[in-house]
Formats: C-alpha cells, structure tokens, sequence
C-alpha cells in the first residue's frame, strides 16, 4: 500500500513540477510582450492581445483550482496561488513594486489593507497567497466568482449582524488554523486618492484571537505619477476596468508592508481599526476622508 502511495505522490510532484514550468514559461513569455516591448505594443494595439491572454489564462486557473488543487497538499497550493497571481498582473501590464515588503513570511494573522482596484486581491496574493473576505455579490461574478471562491474566499453579506457573526466565526477558523485573513475594512473601493474610515465589524477576532494585523497599502503609478487606470470606483464595470487597465500602456502596482500590530493590546475594535486606519494611510500617504464628505463627494454636492 505504501508503495503505491509513492507512486501516487511521485505522479502529482512530476504534474506539479510541469504546471510549474509551464507557469514560468507563460511568465517569461508575457514579460517580454507585455512588459519589456510595451514600447512596441502600445495602449490600444496592444489591449486585445492582452484580454485574449486574460481570458485564457483565468480558463487554466479555473482548471487548476477546480481539478487539481484537491490533489496538492497545502504549501504547493500558495506557491501556485502566488505565482499565477505574478503572471496575472504581468498579462494585463501590470508591474509588481514590493517597496516595503513583509520583514517575515509567511505571515500569519490578518492583512489589513486599502482598497481601490479589483487587482489589489492580485498584487497581494503575488506576494504571499491570502484568504481574502469579499462581498457575497462576487460568488456570483461569472467565472471570477467560481476562481475566488476555489482559493477560500470569505464571502459577508453586507448590512447583515447576523451573516457578520457567522463570518467572525469563520475568521477565527481560519486564524487558528495559521491562514492569513485578508480585509478592506473601508467597505468600498476609492480612486486611489484617499482612504475611507475602516469599519471595525470583522476586527474582532483579530482580539479575540490575539492575531497580528499586517498594515499594506497599494498605489498605483504610470511613469512615476498617479494614475487612475487601475481604480474600479463608483458604476465602473468590471470589463470597462479590463479594458482600461490592458490599454493603459502600462501600470506599476506599490505594495507597501507596514510594521505588524499586535491586536493583543486593544480591548476595543474601533481602537484597533483606526489605528490599522491610520497605518495604511501612512503607508500611501493620503489623509483619512469623512464618511459626511465622502457622501457629499459621491452626490456631487
């Protein structure tokens, strides 16, 4: 029995290990004709054949999470996670800038971070495979939502006490079984200009748990200025995003780690929410928008 056990292994370590070429192989490719000859491919030229390599690359994500994660043991499920979330942001044009990364990994507890594009999920996962909680619509996003939930997204129902506690129960699951959590307490996605007060709704099992929270912020640039491109805000969809983010021409993604706060030493949700708040605006170097002016600024008054 244990013979055959071995050859069994040794079947998914020689599959792993192609998968993994092949992943490499696909990242070189893309580098050079999404990245290095970006001069070459410019903007609008370039953007279909950037959708195109999009569309299939998801496709063979979907066939990884859905048929051969089960086979893969844990640590090999992260090292793919993270290297197909690479090749991801490369495919739409995307450069990855890790200017303050991590002092230790993996981390275990949770990533607490601003929020402005639907890739921010992907330049954090480049780095180190997260858990992430997201709105219960995105179960439903056609093929984006079936990709999540594969990986063990968190899904919240929005304006629900009793869905939130049941998600705090399964916070707690997670931390003590040593995953990393990751939350974008501002509820909503910005423009990149500002940051949101944080809702303190799922910070407390970072308390109870006694969990560290890992502040990250992200920004993006094109030729060392803000640039909008990658914002998904307001009634933007998500294949107006696409499309603006593949024609762009050219995007650099900023992860910023800020130091590690223990949740240990707060009693109260609210304190350690803004003082995760405070760290991440630190971290992109915007102020903290009111609720009342962001309200002004959506209604345009």
């Amino acid at each position: 029995m244990s013979g055959w056990h071995d050859r069994k292994n040794n079947r998914f370590e020689l599959l792993y290990g192609l998968i993994l070429r092949s992943l490499n192989v696909c990242w070189a490719f893309v580098e050079r004709l999404c990245v290095r000859e970006n001069m070459r491919l410019m903007g609008l030229i370039s953007a279909p054949v950037r959708l195109v390599l999009f569309v299939l690359y998801v496709l063979l994500g979907l066939f990884l999470t859905m048929v051969l994660f089960r086979f893969f043991s844990w640590t090999t499920r992260q090292h793919l996670i993270r290297m197909w979330s690479r090749c991801l942001l490369m495919i739409l044009g995307v450069r990855l800038s890790v200017d303050n990364p991590p002092a230790r990994l993996p981390m275990r507890g949770m990533l607490v971070g601003n929020h402005s594009s639907w890739i921010d999920i992907f330049v954090a996962n480049a780095v180190q495979p997260v858990r992430f909680i997201a709105k219960s619509e995105v179960r439903d996003w056609p093929v984006i939502g079936i990709l999540v939930s594969s990986v063990g997204t968190l899904y919240v129902e929005r304006g629900n006490r009793h869905a939130i506690t049941s998600t705090n129960r399964e916070i707690s699951v997670a931390a003590k079984n040593g995953d990393l959590v990751g939350l974008y307490p501002e509820g909503t996605t910005t423009n990149g200009t500002y940051i949101l007060p944080f809702k303190s709704n799922l910070f407390q099992p970072a308390i109870d748990n006694e969990m560290h929270l890992y502040p990250l912020g992200v920004t993006y640039t094109q030729n060392g200025q803000y640039t909008a491109h990658a914002a998904y805000e307001g009634d933007t969809s998500l294949m107006s995003s696409l499309w603006q983010i593949a024609s762009s021409g050219g995007v650099t993604a900023h992860a910023r780690y800020g130091a590690v706060i223990p949740a240990a030493q707060f009693s109260a949700r609210h304190e350690l929410a803004k003082a995760a708040q405070n760290a991440v605006a630190r971290l992109i170097g915007q102020e903290v928008m009111s609720d009342d002016v962001y309200a002004q600024v959506q209604t345009g008054v």
